[in-house]
């Protein structure tokens, strides 16, 4: 395996209005991080704990020798794991295109946080040895998207929000990823959702925006705070206890 970055890079922050992305990049970055890590089943077969815990301590050379007979089963939290360490250099040399090539075995073994990643090297073009794609980056984020990957919910949703070269902008369909990602408590959704429903991008409603920004703000977040604010000044008594309302019952049901 001689010769890989935490997937909290993977989300980029442009769909949200520019005063927000460092802020939200500041607080997804962890997020991002824990949610993919947690992925990976530690009791799911023998070697795997002993792999991702000398992983996380940075004791590359025992995460290696672990993860040598785990590949070799087909196992794919191992194949992502030698996927990161490739991309990162992480005790092998940097290679881009080893990156690439276990992300896509991992990936075609159905591995969510592997069809995350291998999405975005699509999107950006890094280390493909072709033209970046953005049909492929929505094929693998939808994969992951479909198995209610919240950072690839987001991912699809920035990527439809956005529009590339041959992928066109849907922004129907960039808010009902971002909806997904939303409902699962990812505040850079919920924020890139108010933003939409605020300001009439492909839908519309100023009681949806303050729900949404309201929920960000709950998860303390200083954006959704300010915006919550500003959405409230344009709702009239009966519009914003009907957004409140909605606030509550989304807060009730994600308990």
């Amino acid at each position: 395996m001689k010769s890989g970055r935490v997937p909290g890079k993977k989300i980029d922050m442009t769909a949200i209005p520019i005063q927000l992305k460092n802020q939200a990049r500041h607080i997804f970055f962890g997020l991002a991080t824990a949610i993919t890590f947690s992925a990976i089943n530690t009791n799911a077969h023998a070697g795997l704990p002993e792999a991702k815990a000398a992983y996380q301590r940075k004791d590359f050379d025992t995460a290696e020798k672990e993860l040598e007979s785990l590949v070799a089963q087909g196992i794919p939290e191992a194949e992502f794991l030698v996927a990161q360490m490739f991309e990162n250099g992480e005790g092998v040399q940097q290679n881009n295109m080893e990156a690439m090539s276990w992300y896509h075995k991992a990936a075609s073994h159905g591995y969510a946080p592997a069809q995350n990643n291998l999405g975005w090297l699509y999107e950006k073009g890094t280390g493909i040895g072709s033209p970046l794609s953005y049909p492929e980056a929505a094929k693998w984020y939808g994969k992951a998207a479909e198995q209610g990957y919240a950072i690839a919910q987001y991912n699809l949703g920035l990527l439809y929000y956005i529009g590339k070269n041959n992928f066109p902008r849907n922004f129907k369909a960039a808010a009902a990823w971002y909806t997904k990602a939303a409902d699962q408590g990812m505040v850079a959704a919920q924020l890139a959702l108010g933003n939409m429903y605020e300001n009439g991008i492909g839908v519309h409603s100023l009681v949806q925006a303050y729900k949404w920004y309201s929920l960000a703000a709950s998860a303390g977040n200083e954006a959704g705070k300010t915006n919550k604010k500003l959405v409230e000044k344009k709702l009239d008594p009966d519009l914003l206890q009907e957004a409140q309302d909605l606030v509550q019952e989304w807060q009730a049901n994600h308990k």
